[in-house]
């Protein structure tokens, strides 16, 4: 059995998996504490669980296939196919009470972002690219929002530490507290850029398949394009340094009012 991506299929899995984060959401939470200081909860296991059964369930018959999820790994070595699982990107909000966290599904192909499902449970969003890689918010096609400039109003989607780390010369940022969520406002033009100082395979893998789609792309402060498949062989699964995602023609001109401080 191959592995094609069925719109309709992931989107009710991310739903359902939706329904099972907010039975969680706003109530007293009892929070862990991982090896790299983020939290984790049981809405966190419960999704993830949810999630890995529903792909295990489907492509039983398939050997073409893996699966990477933050909290409990996975076997994805050889295989053309990877399952990139976020349960919730934003724990640290979704702890909090606040609405932005989100559910992130992507699927490599050949090491490489090919499709993705990003869910916002609390208000009700869904961005995801179909059957044939389109990228869509909601119903509506994301084809020509993405920003190619910006304005006064403009915002850059930032890590709530970002002023620690980076000087960066531009007059709005805004933390929204996950990073599947600054890339589809991104793609979708309500951001003009996201600048991720840390991020992870499973972070990036959904939203990057819509960005991608959408017609942006995510680089390294020194230009060098981010590929997946570099991350997938690095032990952490983790990028080698700060992202910035948006528009090409908006990132060649950030580029240079971002600096990294000497911490």
């Amino acid at each position: 059995m191959t592995i094609p991506f069925e719109i309709l299929r992931v989107k009710d899995w991310v739903v359902e998996a939706g329904n099972i984060a907010l039975s969680y959401y706003q109530t007293q939470l009892t929070k862990k504490v991982k090896d790299d200081y983020s939290p984790v909860t049981i809405a966190d296991e419960s999704v993830e669980h949810f999630l890995i059964n529903k792909i295990r369930q489907t492509y039983k018959n398939s050997p073409n296939y893996g699966i990477i999820a933050e909290e409990t790994g996975g076997d994805w070595q050889n295989k053309q196919y990877v399952w990139a699982i976020d349960p919730i990107d934003g724990t640290r909000v979704f702890i909090n009470g606040l609405p932005l966290w989100c559910i992130s599904v992507g699927l490599l192909k050949n090491g490489e972002t090919y499709r993705g499902v990003i869910y916002l449970p609390v208000i009700g969003d869904i961005y995801y690219t179909d059957d044939d890689g389109t990228a869509f918010w909601n119903n509506r096609p994301l084809k020509g929002l993405i920003c190619n400039k910006w304005d006064r109003d403009s915002f850059i989607g930032v890590s709530s530490g970002a002023h620690r780390y980076f000087d960066i010369d531009f007059k709005r940022l805004r933390a929204l507290g996950a990073i599947s969520t600054h890339h589809v406002y991104v793609a979708s033009g309500i951001a003009v850029a996201a600048l991720h100082r840390k991020a992870s395979l499973w972070d990036l893998a959904g939203a990057h398949a819509i960005l991608k789609a959408a017609g942006g792309e995510a680089v390294y402060l020194d230009g060098t394009p981010l590929t997946f498949s570099e991350i997938l062989a690095n032990e952490e699964r983790t990028c080698k340094g700060p992202v910035l995602a948006g528009h090409p023609e908006v990132i060649n001109k950030l580029l240079t009012k971002i600096v990294v401080k000497d911490i």
